[in-house]
């Protein structure tokens, strides 16, 4: 009961700020067009400063190592996911725009500023280390294939664009730095880390802030949104608990894999298209759902199976 608890809270801490967002929206308090604003300085700005502090602190030559199988079962994790994410994507996309949302999100939770919170909030700073260097490959994968899935697909934006984003770049440079052990000169460290702490109030806020641009009733009563949802939230990580129970996984690696794969989807589905002003409507219909569901779901899954 205390890691359910612990994991409502978490959760609960975080929907407030999208519920911020949306008063924010419906009472006109900010201009309507903020989305804009807010969504091209987590692109531009926040989510960078979150992956370089991530990579350039966390990926050394000495944790890659001591930490390698942690890596080596998060790759095949996400081969598992991405080979679902392609079998079910054609089931629910119905346009051809559609196809990167849905792949993203059946493939890719909200691991980074949600998953980092809540394993922060409740297990402490040595879990989180496991954590992080176990979403590592993931986060990769997110930030370069996953990002360009979510990008306008119309022409605007060549393949380099796509590739060599903001976003990209920031984790081959955090990856170099931690490598290499070069250190950034003052004040740039803790610059970046104060960046990075945006990230997740700043994206909640503007998930909220989309949300109130809709109808409450058109977002909620998206049904196939609830069934990838549900997937999101309970069949993988139940899929994955029983897959570590089979193979006799290490408790460690076993916690941070139900724990990646129990978080709801992820917010770059709202993020990403608005910064290019594209559609967000199914972003912010997975976001406003996944969520709600989330406050239930990870404190349920955590108890039964961390």
């Amino acid at each position: 009961m205390n890691i359910f608890f612990s994991a409502f809270q978490q959760m609960l801490f975080m929907f407030l700020f999208m519920i911020l967002g949306y008063v924010l929206r419906k009472k006109k308090w900010i201009p309507d067009n903020s989305s804009s604003v807010l969504s091209k300085l987590e692109n531009l700005i926040f989510m960078p400063c979150l992956v370089l502090n991530t990579f350039m602190t966390r990926c050394t030559v000495e944790n890659l190592t001591e930490k390698m199988s942690f890596i080596l079962y998060s790759i095949a994790s996400l081969v598992i996911a991405l080979a679902l994410a392609v079998l079910l994507t054609p089931f629910f996309a119905q346009k051809k725009e559609e196809n990167g949302i849905y792949r993203y999100s059946f493939m890719v939770a909200n691991i980074a500023f949600m998953g980092n919170a809540v394993v922060e909030g409740i297990f402490g700073d040595d879990v989180l280390f496991d954590y992080l260097m176990f979403t590592l490959p993931i986060n990769l994968f997110l930030n370069s294939v996953g990002i360009s899935w979510l990008m306008p697909d119309n022409g605007s934006l060549s393949r380099w664009q796509k590739w060599l984003g903001p976003i990209n770049l920031a984790s081959i440079l955090g990856v170099f730095l931690g490598i290499t052990g070069i250190t950034l000169p003052p004040p740039f460290p803790a610059a970046i880390a104060s960046g990075s702490s945006c990230m997740a109030p700043i994206a909640m806020i503007l998930t909220g802030f989309i949300i109130g641009s809709y109808p409450l009733g058109r977002l909620l009563s998206a049904g196939k949104i609830y069934v990838v949802a549900l997937y999101r939230l309970l069949f993988m990580p139940l899929l994955f608990a029983l897959l570590a129970r089979l193979i006799r996984l290490s408790p460690d690696i076993r916690h941070v894999l139900i724990c990646a794969y129990a978080m709801p989807l992820g917010l770059n589905t709202i993020v990403i298209p608005a910064a290019y002003d594209s559609d967000t409507t199914i972003g912010a219909s997975m976001a406003l759902i996944s969520n709600i569901l989330a406050l239930v779901t990870i404190p349920v899954v955590f108890s039964l199976f961390l």
